[in-house]
Formats: C-alpha cells, structure tokens, sequence
C-alpha cells in the first residue's frame, strides 16, 4: 500500500512538473471531454469498455486531462471511474460536480483525486434555474471548495454560462477561487454565442486578475468553436477544452482534431503529435456513435484530399504544394484526383497518361464537353466510369489506325 501511495504521488507530481513545463513554453494544454460533454450529445451513451478504450487511447495520444463523467449519476459512473483510475494512466482523470457538497462526496466514493465542481454564473441562471443571487455564489464556493480541499482533492472550478456573465463579476468569482485554492478556472461559452473577437477580449481581461491556469470550454452553435479556442489560447487561456469529432450538446464542443491540427499547422504546435493514430481513433469513435464523419470534416474527412477543379489540378500536377497546405500522409489521408464537371483538359491528359493513354487537347475537350452537357439535365452520372470508357474507345480507335497504317 505504501509503495503504490509513493507510485500514486511520483506520479502526481510528474504529471504537475509536466503541466508547469507547458505553461512555460505556452504550448496549449488538452482537457478532453468526450467521456463527459461529449456523451452529453442527445442520444449518445458510452459503455464502460468503450470509455476504457477512449481514455486510453486518448492518453497515449498525450491529452494531459480526461473528463471522464459525472460521478454523481450514480453507481455505474463511480465504477468506471474506478475502472480508469487502476489504469494509471499519465493524464488526470478529472470528474465533474455541481457545486455541492454532495456531488464531491459521489466522486470521493469512486477515488478520484482531481475533480471540477461548476456553478451558473450569468444573472439568468442564477435567478430563473437556481433562485440564487449573487451572494449565494461565493458562499457556496466556501463550503464546498473548502470541504472537498480538506478531503485532499485537487480542484478546478467553473463558470457554467460564462459569456452571459457580467465580466466584473466573473472576475471576482474567478479570483475568489483562486484563493480558496483552486488550481484552474474554466470559462465556459455554454451556449456558444462568443466570436472569436469577443473571446479574445473576455479572456484578456480574465487572466489578468490569475496566478492559475485559464480553461476555455466552447461550444459550437455559430460555428466558432474551434477559432474561439485557438483566439482563447492566443490571449492567455492555458487549457484548452475539447472533445474528438466535437461531440458535445447540440452542436458540440471544439473539436479536439481541429484545434491540435490548426495550432501544429499554423501555430507550429504539438511539433510530434502523431495525426494518423488521432484519425484512427476519430474513425472508430464514429463507428461507436453510428455518427458518419462529414465528407468535408477538416483534417480528417473522406473528400479532403480528392481534387476535380481543373484549375486546382492543374497547379497540382506541377507542385503538390500549390494547392495542399500540407501532405495528406501527414494526417493518414491520401490524394485523389476525381474526374467531374469542373475536370480541365490538364486534369484528363495527367488522367489518362496515368493509363500508358495519349490524350490531346481536342480529345480532352470533346469528353469534358459531352460530360458537362449530359450533367446538365441528368443526376447521378459516372464521371469516371465515362473517362474509362472513352479511353477504352480511343485506345480502340488507336489500335485500329495503327493496323489500317500497317497494312497501307
């Protein structure tokens, strides 16, 4: 027992010089929240293995804290968390609480050492959903801050509709925190209504009044999610709140593979994250919920990489790097040129050199010509079975020259 409490503190400790060194170097720290916003989608439910798989997978991708439930559901939440603290895994395994007394209590009984307790802070939820005023607030954070302090909890605190709150007095909430011992703040977009310029601005003026670590928690209902964040990161929010394929409630979370991707890409971030493992797990993620991955999904999505614009092809076939900001065997993709509408005559010659076929310009445009005339009135057509067969025909016509010259 006592070598496993040593273990467990070893442990601890390294996971905190590990945090403090990120902070130092301002490179942005993932809170992942699949296991707990994510399964929040209407809906959707993980099994305690699926969670098991999610978490580990997670932590071998070196997201630094897992928010792997609610423990004051009940039994079998408390369960898997204890399920995943046996696992040891590197990252905090974080639960998140209301703020009360006995919602702590639920995540004491299931061992964990790191937990969130959150609270309404905009002047509608406090008064229409809580019947509280102000005051309430930072008493209720005393006691309950206090009491789980004083069972040796580790605690970050949240501000649940953080953007409807008067920024005055979020700030005193945040600062009250701070001094009762919290170690990390969350700011939470409940609704999603921020801009990334609106979230610059609160976030600037938040960390101004902390010592600890900022997280921003975005939801996705403009669109914004994923740009809020990476403006929070840049104006001082150390952790970043996600969750994989940006599941969460309504329209989810900040995608965690958008927000790695635009920060290692843009941002020279996460300089060895290994993409190709993160499209494996969003892969099957998506065959867990039966939620299909969007053709179109940033970084990770079928059609990224297919090319048919012949004015992009054909920049394409001189340098890659004209029109792909990066190689798709950086993220697990792999390039396609697809045969269509807006297929240029640059595009069908490089197709059907492909085949060992010469293609002129008067052959290629006739085929583009027919093509864009028959898609004109009927749906569903096979682009690239036409451009097979019209090669197979031209190769046919070919032969049959070379044998009439043959033979003359």
């Amino acid at each position: 027992m006592a070598m496993h409490a040593a273990a467990s503190h070893k442990r601890l400790t390294e996971f905190h010089q590990s945090l403090n060194q990120d902070i130092c170097m301002n490179l942005p720290i993932l809170l992942d929240t699949t296991l707990r916003d994510g399964e929040q989608s209407p809906g959707l439910y993980f099994t305690h293995d699926e969670k098991v798989y999610l978490a580990q997978e997670l932590d071998q991708l070196g997201v630094a804290i897992i928010e792997a439930g609610v423990p004051g559901m009940g039994e079998e939440e408390q369960n898997v968390f204890r399920k995943l603290i046996h696992l040891h895994l590197n990252a905090e395994i974080l639960a998140w609480n209301r703020l009360n007394i006995d919602d702590v209590r639920a995540s004491l009984k299931c061992g964990v050492s790191h937990i969130h307790v959150s609270v309404p802070t905009s002047a509608i939820l406090l008064s229409k959903k809580m019947q509280k005023d102000a005051s309430w607030v930072f008493t209720q954070m005393e006691e309950v801050i206090g009491y789980a302090l004083s069972e040796n909890l580790v605690v970050s605190f949240g501000a649940e509709d953080a953007s409807r709150t008067d920024l005055v007095f979020l700030s005193s909430v945040f600062q009250h925190a701070q001094n009762l011992g919290a170690v990390r703040v969350r700011y939470a977009d409940t609704l999603g209504i921020m801009t990334p310029m609106q979230t610059s601005l609160a976030v600037d003026y938040l960390v101004q009044g902390l010592d600890i670590p900022l997280d921003f928690h975005a939801h996705n209902d403009f669109g914004f999610a994923t740009a809020n964040a990476l403006c929070a990161w840049k104006s001082g929010a150390q952790v970043i709140s996600c969750s994989l394929l940006g599941l969460g409630e309504r329209a989810g979370n900040t995608a965690l593979e958008e927000f790695v991707g635009a920060t290692h890409f843009l941002e020279q971030q996460f300089a060895k994250f290994d993409f190709c493992r993160l499209r494996e797990l969003c892969t099957a993620l998506s065959l867990l919920c039966n939620r299909a991955m969007p053709t179109h999904k940033p970084l990770f999505g079928s059609d990224i990489f297919k090319h048919e614009s012949g004015i992009h092809v054909d920049g394409l076939i001189k340098d890659k790097k004209t029109y792909e900001f990066f190689s798709p065997e950086k993220v697990g993709g792999q390039r396609s040129l697809v045969i269509g509408k807006h297929s240029g005559r640059a595009a069908l010659k490089y197709m059907a050199s492909l085949q060992n076929v010469v293609l002129t310009d008067t052959r290629a445009q006739q085929f583009i010509g027919e093509l864009r005339q028959r898609m004109s009135w009927e749906k569903n057509v096979q682009a690239e079975m036409l451009f097979n067969e019209f090669l197979c025909n031209l190769m046919s016509e070919q032969s049959m020259q070379l044998e009439v010259n043959h033979h003359e």
